[in-house]
């Protein structure tokens, strides 16, 4: 909606942040030589690899490969695409950014997101405060009763909505902000007298937040102990569609969770607010709920942006089962439109029964409640377990009806594989049959379960083969890689034999690589960052990268710098000293004279080289 970042913000905002401040509130960096150095966000290790360069903004993990810019660590971290992170850090930093393209009703689109965004700020301070005042007394005894402390309310912003009709309102107002925009934001509503009441009475105060951040709508719970009057109000009521509020495509607790979600690879989708903070609270930092609906396209299509393998954690009862088939049917949909659902790992935590996911963590214990969501079963053995559960298979004919219940589940499973494995262990098994009666009475059905159609085949992994076929001399291989450290960290330590070098002077495809797109960007003095801006791949850019921040082995300085350089272009002189000797054996004395002299005179040329190159270059 906002158009563009203007392109000359993006690149003042990555030269004024600080990468190591920005990193350093994902893990502990402590300055190694000119980088700083931690354990990486992205993988778990004991002895720290992940570097972090401040003076070029980027990092580089020598563990997992990880490497990049600012905005590059802050999509991986936190999953966003380029322009949230952009947003994201200029959030962060106070830095405001400017946008392009944006035609009239854009911008009316964008300054009324705008205004309504303020107007739900402005409420969740309202609701924060009333929470630490004595009427929010109940609200935290309940809290307290739930075992959360001031710790977990703030991490998840909660407030009080006062059993009144209009304070909300009336505070609002007074403040300045004006009663249609209340209205808008489904925080108010007109009564039978043409004022405001507010939607949110009595209730402990869930914010919902988008997954930038902003305050976009608001769950709340009744509260035992307050009196209602003649009203039964719903246990829980959330905003209703607003501009910014669209149940079906929000998830709760996205900005708390987003960077577990990406540590762990994973994402527990529950049903409730107080779940996701009871999770949360025993170290599944990477569970979301649902806001009163059921998982549906967009809800996946959200989540599958941070994490593969997603997991339900759904009552055990008949709507659990029935949510984990909508679940399914979500994904299946995702599939067809866009491919994305094909890629989703879909799992549901069996929990015991009569608890929700909160009273499981607490009871369980964290390692009881890690073997539990470890344990959690793909989404079609889930269904066809629980169907098979309620099935009546004491008799032929509620066998045969169970089957071919079960078989119609299958059929809606894409991969012929997993049909075949789950007509095996889940349905032959759990029914008692033979697996060809089952197959039979599959194929009657239309479901072929011993043919792989429609499953793709396993990709092959890549192979790297040398460009030149012969074996890499592995000390030769070094010296390349420490020319080009010096290169890329020290360029001004670098001694006039460096113009000498050429790509035929290295031997290792990498590094030649590596070499041609220092030279295409400029040189070495025109930075890293440009040298890896230049770079031709991805895979490429890590290794610029790695080299920018791989630390000395030895202490470097001018003259370790230009041994280094002088000893490649010696071994280039060498090189070629020995094919024209081989040359000159060839020669005749009489026959070939001119060819030999120029032969001689080259080889004196070389050898007055190599003397002067191996007097500076000697180390001792």
């Amino acid at each position: 909606m906002a158009g563009r970042i203007l392109r000359d913000d993006v690149e003042a905002l990555r030269r004024q942040a600080d990468i190591v401040q920005v990193v350093g509130d994902y893990t502990t960096l402590k300055r190694a030589g000119r980088s700083f150095k931690g354990l990486c966000p992205f993988h778990t290790e004991r002895t720290p690899s992940f570097h972090v360069t401040p003076g070029e903004n980027f990092f580089h993990c020598f563990g997992c490969g990880a490497s990049g810019d600012l905005y590059d660590f802050l999509q991986r971290i936190e999953g966003l695409d380029f322009p949230e992170a952009v947003e994201a850090l200029a959030r962060r930093v106070g830095f405001t950014l400017r946008y392009e393209e944006l035609t009239a009703k854009d911008r009316r689109a964008l300054g009324q997101r705008t205004k309504l965004v303020d107007v739900t700020r402005a409420a969740l301070e309202f609701f924060t405060a009333q929470l630490y005042a004595d009427e929010g007394q109940v609200a935290r005894d309940y809290l307290k009763e739930r075992g959360f402390g001031r710790d977990d309310a703030e991490r998840f912003e909660l407030g009080y909505a006062p059993n009144a009709w209009d304070t909300l309102s009336l505070t609002l107002k007074d403040e300045g902000i004006r009663p249609e925009d209340l209205i808008e934001t489904g925080l108010s509503v007109k009564n039978d007298r043409g004022g405001l009441r507010d939607r949110f009475r009595g209730r402990l105060i869930f914010p919902i937040h988008d997954p930038g951040g902003d305050v976009i709508g608001f769950g709340g719970r009744v509260l035992p102990g307050l009196d209602y009057g003649d009203f039964d109000p719903p246990k829980y009521l959330n905003s209703a569609e607003t501009p910014l509020y669209k149940k079906n495509r929000v998830l709760y607790g996205v900005p708390q969770a987003r960077a577990d979600i990406v540590r762990a690879e994973s994402v527990l989708i529950c049903e409730g607010y107080t779940d996701v903070m009871g999770l949360h609270q025993a170290g599944f930092g990477n569970a979301v709920a649902t806001c009163g609906t059921a998982v549906g396209v967009e809800h996946l299509r959200a989540v599958a942006r941070y994490a593969k393998r997603v997991v339900f954690a759904f009552d055990g009862d008949a709507a659990g089962v029935k949510a984990a088939e909508r679940a399914w049917e979500a994904a299946t949909e995702l599939a067809s439109t866009s491919g994305v659902g094909t890629a989703l790992e879909l799992r549901v935590l069996a929990l015991p029964d009569g608890q929700d996911p909160a009273d499981a963590a607490r009871e369980l214990g964290v390692d009881g409640m890690r073997q539990l969501v470890d344990d959690a079963l793909p989404v079609v053995p889930f269904v066809l377990r629980h169907r098979l559960a309620d099935a009546d298979l004491s008799t032929e004919g509620g066998r045969t009806a169970a089957l071919h219940e079960a078989l119609e589940i299958l059929q809606r499973e894409p991969d012929a594989d997993l049909r075949r494995e789950w007509a095996r262990t889940e349905v032959a098994a759990g029914i008692g049959l033979a697996y060809d009666f089952v197959a039979r009475s599959a194929a009657r059905q239309g479901i072929d379960l011993d043919r792989h159609q429609g499953v793709a085949a396993t990709p092959v992994a890549r192979r790297t083969t040398a460009t030149t076929g012969a074996k890499l001399d592995r000390a030769q291989v070094q010296r390349e890689r420490d020319v080009l450290r010096v290169a890329l960290q020290h360029p001004e330590l670098l001694p006039d034999e460096w113009e000498e070098l050429t790509e035929d002077d290295l031997s290792h495809p990498v590094a030649r690589a590596v070499f041609v797109t220092i030279r295409d960007a400029g040189g070495p003095d025109a930075g890293a960052n440009a040298v890896v801006a230049a770079a031709a791949d991805d895979d490429l850019r890590a290794t610029i990268r790695g080299l920018a921040v791989e630390e000395e082995p030895v202490p470097i300085d001018a003259d370790t710098a230009a041994w280094r350089v002088r000893t490649l272009v010696a071994l280039r002189v060498e090189a070629e000293t020995k094919r024209l000797r081989e040359r000159l054996q060839t020669l005749h004395h009489t026959r070939d004279r001119d060819e030999l002299m120029d032969v001689q005179r080259q080889l004196a040329t070389l050898e007055q080289r190599r003397r002067t190159l191996t007097t500076v270059i000697d180390p001792v």
